[in-house]
């Protein structure tokens, strides 16, 4: 499986409720991050990810790996809190 130290539970949840595969809404400031990733170009994507690199990397893990969703549901589903 894909580890990536910046994935959390929390945030492989927030990505996939975005994506509509599941997970939990993050904050209305989480939200509109992941609508902007949406709208960023590549190098716009690279100026969020040197302010975010967590989401960053769950949301390009969804977004452009054939398993990423996958992926990220096996993240959320391991939250030790069961927030997920």
């Amino acid at each position: 499986m894909h580890r990536d130290p910046h994935i959390t539970p929390t945030i492989a949840a927030h990505v996939l409720f975005h994506l509509g595969r599941g997970g939990r809404p993050g904050s209305p400031f989480v939200q509109r991050l992941l609508a902007t990733f949406d709208a960023a170009i590549a190098h716009e994507r690279v100026q969020l990810a040197a302010a975010f690199p967590d989401y960053a990397a769950a949301y390009e893990l969804a977004k452009y790996t054939p398993d990423g969703v996958a992926v990220l549901q096996a993240h959320a589903d391991n939250d030790p809190q069961g927030r997920s």
